[in-house]
């Protein structure tokens, strides 16, 4: 129904939730079809990176309610410059990796939206904050070409993330 009227934009929130893999991957190829046919953007809002990683042309990651991260899907994937996103991708199990142990969870809790802190909201939970992030909200700042991050140490999440990179 969402396309019978030729939109331009469609916005799909968790249009994959609930269903098998195989029912997922057949909507998914339904709405990439469609909408190249008739030349619709589709923002697809969802926690499964999976499906980002397959079908996403650009990533924008939030995180309390604000874009913390925002690039090309590959470049994103392969070179995350904010945290969360580091935080996210390392608590994946990934088919590309030998078998771990445990995962790496992101430590502590999301903050309480209605009292957001002063600086960073991810400032509790991450490893790489520093004095700055306490009282000071970053800006998405340029990383390189069209890759944004909101973090004021992102050279260092950079680094380390190119050293967490399979071989």
């Amino acid at each position: 129904m969402a396309l019978s009227c030729n939109p331009r934009l469609l916005l799909a929130d968790e249009p994959t939730t609930a269903l098998d893999v195989t029912i997922q991957a057949q909507i998914l190829e339904l709405l990439t079809h469609l909408t190249r046919e008739l030349g619709t953007a589709v923002v697809i809002i969802t926690h499964n990176l999976g499906v980002v990683a397959r079908y996403a042309d650009r990533v924008s990651v939030m995180y309390a309610g604000k874009i913390v991260e925002a690039a090309v899907a590959r470049e994103l994937y392969g070179n995350p410059h904010h945290p969360y996103t580091l935080g996210l991708l390392k608590s994946v199990p990934r088919l590309d990796q030998a078998r771990k142990e445990k995962l790496e969870p992101i430590e502590g809790f999301p903050p309480d939206l209605i009292h957001m802190p002063e600086g960073c909201a991810f400032q509790p939970r991450c490893k790489f904050a520093v004095q700055k992030c306490e009282n000071m909200k970053p800006p998405l700042l340029q990383v390189a070409g069209e890759h944004y991050s909101a973090c004021w140490e992102w050279p260092k999440v950079g680094q380390a993330a190119g050293s967490a990179a399979p071989a």
